[in-house]
């Protein structure tokens, strides 16, 4: 399903529908990572690189996502990802054949911090989760997503998430596309790493040839899948209220798990409150005086697992 360029002032849930999967029913949504301040269009931050003089066939890319920009967007641990697709904000098109890979891992990077870093150690540990040896790129509305279905599907455990991309035109006769690919994207620091080429660069770097995609990532939409055999029955005995909050949100745990970590997420994946409470408690008050109004995700750690809500404070 591809839609268009919504607000981006928080991570947007669409509920697809219900499907059964191996005997179990689990939920199907699209969710949207827009974190960051809105940025214009650019070919360098990819996935794909063509820029208008057409000149490099080969690119690789690397892109870094926090579990709080994670939860923020709804992904929690046991999600599995079916698809991804980025925001393209031009027409053109390529008729290939190209070669596009698309690799993830679950991670415990917090940020892309180096200028440089090799494409070796990055991919390390991934998962192909996408290849197809005659990809073509058809036009598209300007702006809207292009989606890939992963095979084999991803599941995220938890921690980071590293999606990594990598693009070869070299065998497409010449002009290799209509024009330049300039991709939706937003600020957000330390979370991309870049190359194009002539050829496939054992190195990438954090501001490739064009300074200006420093600390950009595009827009990303993931197709996921939430079992909720599993996540019902924790989510089901966790209150949380009031709901919407003033001064003080109340969480209690009745299935007697005890409560490890409760983090405060705001609407663009940062950390606003976290506080672990003893080992055995299963009841929690916070102070949520000092917080801006508006809405926020509950992440709750319990020895059961994770259990993510919504809450608007005033």
């Amino acid at each position: 399903m591809k839609h268009t360029l919504l607000s981006r002032s928080l991570a947007h849930l669409l509920v697809l529908t219900l499907l059964s999967v191996s005997g179990f029913q689990a939920r199907a949504q699209v969710l949207e990572i827009n974190t960051g301040a809105p940025n214009t269009p650019l070919y360098a931050v990819g996935p794909i690189y063509l820029s208008s003089t057409l000149f490099y066939r080969y690119s690789r890319f690397a892109y870094l996502y926090t579990q709080a920009e994670l939860a923020a967007a709804g992904i929690i641990p046991g999600t599995i990802i079916l698809s991804t697709g980025w925001m393209k904000s031009t027409a053109s098109t390529a008729a290939g054949p190209a070669v596009f890979n698309i690799y993830m891992k679950n991670s415990s990077v917090a940020a892309y911090a180096n200028a440089t870093e090799i494409w070796a150690n990055l991919n390390a540990g991934s998962v192909l989760v996408y290849t197809n040896a005659t990809q073509s790129i058809p036009a598209t509305a300007e702006p809207d997503y292009i989606d890939f279905t992963l095979n084999p599907p991803f599941t995220y455990t938890g921690g980071s998430l590293e999606i990594l991309t990598e693009w070869d035109i070299s065998a497409a006769p010449a002009p290799i596309a209509t024009g330049a690919f300039e991709w939706v994207n937003t600020t957000v620091v330390d979370r991309i790493y870049a190359s194009g080429n002539t050829s496939f660069q054992a190195s990438l770097s954090s501001t490739f040839n064009n300074v200006s995609m420093d600390d950009r990532r595009p827009m990303i939409q993931l197709t996921v899948e939430v079992p909720t055999g599993t996540q019902e029955a924790m989510d089901a005995p966790m209150g949380l209220w009031p709901n919407p909050a003033d001064g003080i949100l109340n969480i209690s745990n009745a299935s007697g798990a005890p409560l490890e970590r409760v983090e405060i997420i705001d609407a663009r994946g940062g950390m606003a409150l976290s506080e672990s409470p003893n080992s055995v408690a299963t009841n929690l008050q916070l102070d949520v005086s000092k917080l801006a109004a508006g809405p926020y995700l509950v992440s709750i750690n319990t020895s059961a697992g994770r259990v993510v809500k919504r809450v608007t404070l005033k």
